[in-house]
This record gives C-alpha cells, sequence and structure tokens, in this order.
C-alpha cells in the first residue's frame, strides 16, 4: 500500500473511531504518513489538535513526543531545508512553542536564521536571533548568539543596533576568536556611523585578517590612499602566483581598490608591482575593465580629472557586498547549510522526515502491507 492510498484510508477512520486509543494509534500512524510525503504541517496541525484534546487518554504522552519529535526532524535535522524559507518561518512560528530548551533549541533557530539570511530576509532573520538573546541565552552562548545578531543588523544597515548587541552581551572570559570576532564586527559599526578613530582604538593592535579588512575600509574612508592599497594587497597575500584560478568577486575588488589607491597617492612603484601580479586575471575577471584602469594607473594628463573618474571607479569594488558574501558563506559553515544550501540550488525533492518506526503504534492502527 503506497503512503498516500494508506494516509487517505487513515484520514476516513480518524472521523469514523474517536475518543480513545484507538483514535490516538490511527493520529499517530497518520502523522508518520504525512511526515513521510513532506506534508510537514498537515502532520503537525493533526497531532497537535489530538494531543490537546485527548491529553487525558493513556499514550497520549507518546503522541506529544511524536509531535516534538517532528519538530527537531524538521529544523535540527534538515527536514524543512526542503521548504521556501518563508514557509520554513511561518511553520516555526506557528509551533514555536515546541522548541527544547537549551542548545538543541539554539541550533533550531541559528539554522533557521542562516536560510532567512541567504535570501536577504535580514529583518525575520534579527527578530529570531533577538528573541534568543533577550529571552533564553546567558553568559558565553548569549554573546555567539548576539554576535550572529549584530552580524545580520550589520548586513541590514544596522550598524547601530548592531552595536547595541554586541555591547549588551559583553561578558568574561570568552574565547580568543569570538573576541576577535566581535571586536571586527565593533570597529566595522563604528565605521558605518562614520567615528573613524574609535573605530581603530577598537582594534588596537588586532592583525587578524578580520581586522585588517575594516581596517583598510576604514583608511579608504579616511582617504589615507597609500595604507589602504597596502593593507589591500596585503589580504590578497600569495593570490597572484595561482594564475590557473580566477579571482573572487572579493578579490578582484581588493585588486581594484589596490591599483585605486596606489595611483591616488602616485605610489608608481607600487602600482607597477601589483599590475605586474594581478594582469595576468584580467581576461577572466568579472569587472575585466574596471580591474584594467585601476591597474592602468593615472596618466598624468589631466590628473584631478581622473582622480574623479577613479571615485566611481570603485562603485565595482564593493568591499561591503564582498563582506556580506563572506559572512554568508560563515554561517553557513556554523550551521551547517551548506549541503543544504546545494540541494535547494539543484531543486532536490522535499526530504521526509524520520518517521516514527511502525512497531510503535499498535497493530490494529498500522496500514495493511500490500
Amino acid at each position: 500500500m503506497t503512503a498516500e492510498v494508506a494516509a487517505a484510508q487513515q484520514e476516513q477512520q480518524k472521523w469514523r473511531w474517536r475518543g480513545d486509543a484507538t483514535e490516538l494509534a490511527v493520529i499517530r500512524t497518520l502523522g508518520d504518513l504525512y511526515l513521510s510525503q513532506g506534508r510537514y504541517r498537515e502532520a503537525m496541525d493533526t497531532l497537535k489538535r489530538a494531543g490537546n484534546r485527548l491529553a487525558n487518554l493513556p499514550g497520549a504522552a507518546e503522541l506529544q513526543l511524536d509531535l516534538s519529535n517532528a519538530f527537531k526532524a524538521l529544523f535540527l535535522d534538515g527536514a524543512a531545508d526542503g521548504l521556501q524559507p518563508v514557509q520554513a518561518l511561518a511553520l516555526f512560528y506557528d509551533f514555536r512553542d515546541l522548541t527544547p530548551v537549551g542548545a538543541d533549541g539554539d541550533e533550531m533557530v541559528r539554522r533557521l536564521a542562516r536560510r532567512l539570511v541567504d535570501v536577504d530576509l535580514l529583518d525575520q532573520a534579527a527578530e529570531l536571533l533577538k528573541y534568543q538573546v533577550d529571552n533564553r541565552l546567558e553568559g558565553v552562548a548569549k554573546a555567539q548568539v548576539a554576535t550572529t545578531l549584530a552580524t545580520v543588523l550589520l548586513m541590514d544597515r544596522q550598524p547601530e543596533q548592531a552595536l547595541q548587541a554586541i555591547w549588551d552581551s559583553r561578558t568574561t572570559l570568552l574565547p580568543t576568536a569570538l573576541n576577535a570576532e566581535r571586536r571586527a564586527l565593533e570597529a566595522r559599526a563604528l565605521m558605518e556611523l562614520g567615528r573613524f578613530d574609535h573605530a581603530l582604538e577598537v582594534l588596537g593592535d588586532d592583525r587578524s585578517a578580520e581586522a585588517q579588512g575594516v581596517r583598510a575600509d576604514i583608511l579608504w574612508k579616511q582617504e589615507n590612499w597609500a595604507g589602504a592599497a597596502a593593507l589591500y594587497e596585503a589580504r590578497l597575500g600569495e593570490r597572484h602566483t595561482d594564475t590557473a584560478r580566477a579571482l573572487t568577486p572579493d578579490e578582484e575588488s581588493r585588486v581594484i581598490r589596490a591599483g585605486v589607491g596606489y595611483s591616488l597617492a602616485q605610489d608608481a612603484a607600487a602600482l607597477g608591482r601589483l599590475s605586474r601580479n594581478y594582469s595576468p586575471f584580467i581576461a577572466n575577471a568579472r569587472s575585466g575593465a574596471a580591474m584594467r584602469i585601476a591597474l592602468d594607473g593615472l596618466d598624468g594628463s589631466g590628473g584631478t580629472a581622473r582622480a574623479q573618474d577613479f571615485a566611481g571607479l570603485t562603485a565595482s569594488a564593493d568591499t561591503f557586498t564582498g563582506w556580506i558574501t563572506q559572512m554568508k558563506a560563515q554561517l553557513r559553515e556554523r550551521t551547517g547549510g551548506a549541503q543544504a544550501g546545494a540541494a535547494q540550488a539543484t531543486g532536490g525533492n522535499r526530504p521526509a522526515a524520520p518517521a516514527r518506526a511502525q512497531a510503535q503504534a499498535p497493530a490494529a492502527a498500522r496500514p495493511a502491507a500490500g
């Protein structure tokens, strides 16, 4: 018997036999069948309504366990990854009272927030994370989720709220890596507010990749062309030695900004070195024309006009967009979302939540084998 036929029979039985252990068995079996077909909302609605109505019957606890396991399968084990992010969010909100207390519940929220960020539903992702920070977490766990919240708020161009999320979650004895991440986010938020000196003070002597990225952007906004260009080039490392692989958009933006910065600083030697190293990448670049202009530099005639042209050129080297792409990738890595994202991109089938073993249901309630 197929799951569709079995579900149709059990749906009829649900209305014919009411109010005892047999109805509970039918409901549990029907919930399994719905889950196996990817009919998640129907499964959750069926289990929850019966659980509320038949709470005093023997076996009601097992039905509630089925409901909790189904919620866990959806939002912790990845079954809901086959749904559109908005559908998953609506399903989560409708049954959020099932969110377990502790690490599992927090991980569910982080995974769902990551999916919302992937499709730029930043307000909704921030709302989910803020609820966790304000109501469910303390100590290091609160600081970790608040850091993710600050990242999402910065993506959404809300630097003041991002700063508040960082400041409100300060605590002692945080891991070194987390402290460095929070420091870079705080500096980036201050930079977006135009508080450049304060941002550099927050970074201090931090020479991590994240700190250097923020520091380069601050120097650029301060029109410290030579300092910014040197940091952009340094962030590229030895990338120029691998000419077989095209530059990423983020790497292209660094090359363009480094070239423009060296030109505006009139550092011909540095520009020449950069041009020799990265001209071979122009042919396969996404922004080939911009890279060519940046690596050619100012020609000495009409320098003022050319400098004004360079201000427009850097629009194709938006480091903020590159930072957002990098943050999205980090969120996917932290929540194990890379595989889910790949499956969604290829239009994969909706994964079925693991069904409760049929052996747990009374024999009279099991679909007949055929």
